[in-house]
């Protein structure tokens, strides 16, 4: 599989979600499908999604509504918010239909311990969702749980897509760098320090096929803030390709630009978009 394909992206990001980036929630649908508890969340190298939660009292979560022998259908719903915060905007979701297994409060340590995941975690921050999973199963009345699964479908930049969970924990050919938020900082920092001049030029510039990238998008521009026109905004990056919204008054694309020599380190994405900006510059001032 082309690693550039939309489906090879949206098996990377299906695997960055599970795996712990974004915002997961978790329903009960047979016994609570109006109630949303919010979890810590990682995805295990055998395909298992590692959830743990502290439910409130009466919550259909709690030990006293839902036993540690007693199986739960599940929903899990994951949402990753764009990198550039100063506007609301949806990068990605994932979602998926399970069975949670509770783990005995006796087997926790052991599982934790034993857990591995399927990607790699940064090794100068440290951060790995593992972590924050143990830490909210151990205060008082924290639980944790194994999701099991055969599917999960994600909703990005490029549509709507659905996965075999073994697929997404394969992609062992191609093995996933997981930025930490520190590192995705840096990543968002070295977008917006290009500009909204350059940033346009690129978005054109893989609109007219001049440059590595898919326009994944184009729509009227209808209802934005007037204060937005002209903008680009940074919806998402990583170590393959940057996510980029362009607001013109007429029309809305959002594009997807793709680094040639990937996967980059955030430190090298700046240099790379500086390079790729400039033969924008150059192709919007010669066209």
């Amino acid at each position: 599989m082309n690693a550039d394909s939309p489906d090879a992206r949206a098996r990377r990001t299906a695997r960055r979600l599970l795996a712990g980036a974004g915002c997961a929630s978790l329903t009960t649908y047979h016994s609570a499908p109006n109630e949303t508890t919010y979890v810590a969340h990682a995805l295990t190298d055998e395909g298992y999604v590692l959830v743990a939660v502290r439910p409130a009292a009466g919550s259909a979560l709690c030990e006293d509504l839902a036993p540690e022998d007693e199986l739960q259908h599940v929903r899990l719903d994951v949402t990753l918010d764009a990198a550039d915060a100063s506007v609301r905007v949806t990068a990605a979701t994932a979602h998926l239909l399970g069975h949670l297994h509770w783990v005995p409060a006796s087997m926790r340590e052991t599982v934790l311990t034993t857990a591995r995941t399927p990607t790699c975690h940064c090794a100068v921050t440290g951060e790995d969702p593992l972590l924050g999973v143990a830490e909210l199963a151990a205060v008082e009345g924290g639980r944790l749980a194994l999701i099991e699964t055969d599917r999960v479908v994600v909703h990005d930049v490029s549509g709507v897509s659905a996965h075999a969970i073994e697929d997404v924990v394969a992609l062992s050919s191609e093995p996933t760098v997981s930025w930490g938020s520190a590192e995705l900082l840096v990543a968002t920092e070295a977008v917006r320090d290009l500009g909204d001049l350059s940033l346009n030029a690129l978005c054109d510039a893989v609109a007219s096929g001049n440059v590595p990238g898919v326009l994944c998008s184009e729509r009227p521009s209808e209802g934005i803030c007037p204060g937005l026109v002209g903008r680009v905004l940074c919806v998402d990056a990583d170590a393959r390709s940057v996510t980029l919204m362009q607001l013109g008054r007429a029309r809305t694309r959002t594009v997807v630009l793709l680094f040639p020599d990937a996967p980059l380190t955030p430190a090298a994405l700046g240099p790379a978009l500086e390079g790729l900006s400039l033969s924008a510059l150059s192709l919007s001032l010669l066209g």
